[in-house]
């Protein structure tokens, strides 16, 4: 985590003024009625904040939402033996906000964690509440009983939306319950090659995925993961695994790949170009309910980061040629301040 935040939020949930909205329609796996045009992203979201933003998404009438993390905030800081009751108590404060709950249900809704809604600040996999975690996300995101996450640990999965010529993969990575923790901050990178991210058997299900057919492919990273080191949390720790994501990619000969992760308290556009391989964009999207103070040095980063309350916004414009895809950094009330248009000519080897 970029640096630690938490709020102290009372449990207590005075049932005559929950607000009243219709039910959430729920993920949409491989959907291919509907063809994608307009994706909104977000993360870092205190529970007992100012939750209005989520109008401000909705209004971009997205045809998918994508969580990347610290959707909420539970940290188990008092290692509260309960903790299954403790999180599930930080999840009803945000179903029950009326913003949210008019807005989940709008809108089709896809997530993943990271750290402060896993359960503790920097957790890996050694965090003891991880399977309690679990439940209660697969519970608050409605992960149908027939759904892959049920068959596996963690919470990494992929979803396909459109027809052939419209395919889009999401790639949901899982950055918490298989990660091998690096010790205090600022971190330093490692050269524990042994240490992991993703763990050997997300691995290799990512490479698996990364060889099934779609146009685009957005891969979800709760942490940054085209950023240079910086001594908070990031795929620049772990340097060899940071190379075998791109060699991953080059490996499976997957095109169309970007990526979008959350964090760091602002939002960002970074720009990676390993050797022999395509360009791979990083577009960072956090803080829907606070603001880091100062963006932290980033020689990847294309323009200036924006430190303010943002959401992102994912434009695909399948009638371009080649076809467009526009990143929108979206400030609170919706207006767009920083923006990055790709080409997927330019995302093939």
């Amino acid at each position: 985590m970029k640096k630690f935040f938490f709020l102290l939020c009372t449990t207590a949930i005075i049932t005559s003024c929950i607000p009243t909205g219709g039910t959430d329609p729920g993920i949409r796996p491989n959907d291919t009625s509907i063809n994608l045009n307009r994706i909104v992203i977000s993360s870092c979201c205190y529970q007992t904040g100012n939750l209005s933003i989520y109008r401000n998404m909705q209004a971009k009438n997205p045809d998918l939402y994508i969580a990347m993390g610290d959707n909420m905030y539970a940290d188990n800081l008092l290692n509260t033996p309960d903790y299954g009751a403790w999180i599930q108590a930080q999840y009803d404060l945000l179903k029950n906000n009326y913003d949210y709950k008019n807005f989940r249900a709008a809108v089709p809704s896809i997530a993943t964690w990271d750290d402060h809604d896993y359960g503790l600040n920097n957790a890996g996999k050694e965090f003891p509440y991880k399977l309690q975690s679990k439940e209660k996300f697969m519970q608050f995101w409605q992960i149908p009983s027939t759904h892959d996450i049920r068959t596996h640990d963690g919470v990494y999965t992929s979803y396909l939306y459109g027809d052939d010529a419209h395919k889009v993969q999401v790639i949901m990575l899982d950055c918490r319950n298989f990660l091998d923790v690096i010790s205090g901050e600022p971190i330093s990178p490692t050269t524990d090659t042994t240490k992991s991210i993703l763990g050997a058997t997300q691995w290799a299900w990512l490479k698996q995925e990364l060889q099934k057919p779609a146009k685009i492919r957005i891969v979800v990273s709760s942490t940054q993961l085209c950023t240079a080191h910086n001594g908070w949390e990031a795929w620049a720790n772990y340097p060899h695994e940071m190379d075998r994501f791109f060699r991953t990619i080059k490996e499976a000969n997957a095109e169309g790949v970007f990526v979008v992760s959350g964090d760091v308290h602002y939002a960002e556009f970074s720009k990676r170009t390993p050797a022999g391989q395509y360009p791979i964009y990083d577009f960072t999207s956090s803080g829907l309910t606070h603001v880091e103070g100062n963006a932290s040095v980033n020689p990847y980063r294309i323009g200036e980061a924006l430190r303010a309350l943002n959401f992102g916004v994912i434009n695909i414009d399948w009638n371009a040629s080649p076809v467009s895809i526009k990143l929108e950094a979206c400030t609170f009330n919706g207006n767009v301040e920083r923006q990055q248009v790709i080409s997927l000519d330019e995302l093939k080897f």
